[in-house]
């Protein structure tokens, strides 16, 4: 697999850090839900670039992997660090399992499901949707985990503009991404969001309604920062079509019968993930920012404290 160079510019720079959407989907198997209690998220402090020469992160664990769980009444849910032994890091280190979970919505998960989830220690759960669609489809409560709405968009509501064809609605979707950097109230959003990450107290859950445009991107950034490999992040950013394939492919099967082909092939560039969609993000944040530092430092306003407590979580040690 071959990428852009945006991507290769922006892991390239953890080398010196590290030392070494929108649309509304059923879940499967829906059980009634009760809201959770709604505790507002930090916003992040802005500081000023710190230099970047931290020590380098150690890549011999001294502890084992937790447990995986198997989350299944709600689509798109996965560890951010991968299964088994973890993402790989360079200097043969892995990224650490059991910190960042992360899915689409939240409404009709399982009891059993919310169980794994207490028994792994939960402790916050970050909703990325906006207030619109947060309040139609609510999130359960899950055990005690505090609940915190994000609204990555930083708007009340938001709806996909009109597409003529299915290339225009993927160039939509680029400037999406695009907008997770170019957009200072998202970036404001983002950067409480990683702080509030690198302060919990135990294992978090980060969802959008579909759990691969905001999570996608919230998700690549946490392994940009682990130090995850360009190839790797990919993967698992496109895993999402895999995971949500009998999803779409019915959902898209109905519209192609109401409306057309090309209203169904409008409507899979939304639903589905793309290699473009990402690197479109990662082409804006190096061409504002040069690097992953300077979005980091520059762009979400974290400190080098908040940079360091989050490798720290996300490397296995």
């Amino acid at each position: 697999m071959k990428f852009a160079p945006a991507l290769r510019v922006v892991v390239s720079s953890l080398l010196v850090l590290s030392g070494c959407a929108s649309v509304e989907s059923p879940a499967p198997s829906p059980v009634p839900d009760t809201p959770a209690p709604v505790s507002p998220s930090s916003a992040p402090t802005t500081q000023p670039p710190a230099p970047a020469n931290p020590s380098p992160a150690k890549t011999t664990p001294t502890r084992t992997q937790p447990p995986e769980i198997d989350v299944d009444s709600v689509w798109n849910f996965r560890d951010v660090a991968g299964s088994d032994a973890g993402l790989p890091l360079a200097g043969d280190g892995r990224m650490a399992r059991g910190v960042v979970y992360r899915s689409g919505k939240l409404k009709g998960m399982s009891a059993a499901d919310k169980r794994e989830l207490i028994e792994a220690g939960l402790t916050d759960i970050f909703d990325l949707r906006t207030d619109e669609v947060a309040n139609r489809t609510p999130d359960p409560a899950i055990g005690d985990a505090a609940y915190h709405l994000v609204n990555i968009y930083a708007a009340y509501s938001y709806s996909d503009p009109f597409a003529a064809d299915a290339e225009q609605a993927m160039e939509q979707r680029e400037e999406l991404n695009r907008a997770f950097v170019s957009d200072a109230k998202q970036r404001k959003r983002i950067g409480g969001l990683l702080e509030d990450i690198a302060e919990a107290n135990g294992a978090v859950i980060i969802h959008c309604s579909e759990g691969k445009d905001r999570t996608g991107w919230v998700s690549a950034v946490l392994q940009l920062i682990a130090g995850v490999d360009e190839a790797t992040i990919m993967d698992e950013y496109l895993l999402s079509n895999e995971l949500r394939a009998k999803l779409v492919d019915a959902d898209v099967a109905k519209v192609r019968k109401a409306k057309g082909r090309n209203a169904a092939e409008i409507w899979r560039a939304r639903l589905a993930v793309h290699e473009r969609y990402l690197l479109a993000g990662l082409d804006e944040l190096t061409t504002r920012y040069g690097d992953l530092e300077g979005y980091l430092t520059d762009g979400l306003g974290l400190s080098r404290p908040t940079i360091d407590a989050l490798r720290e979580k996300l490397v296995l040690r």
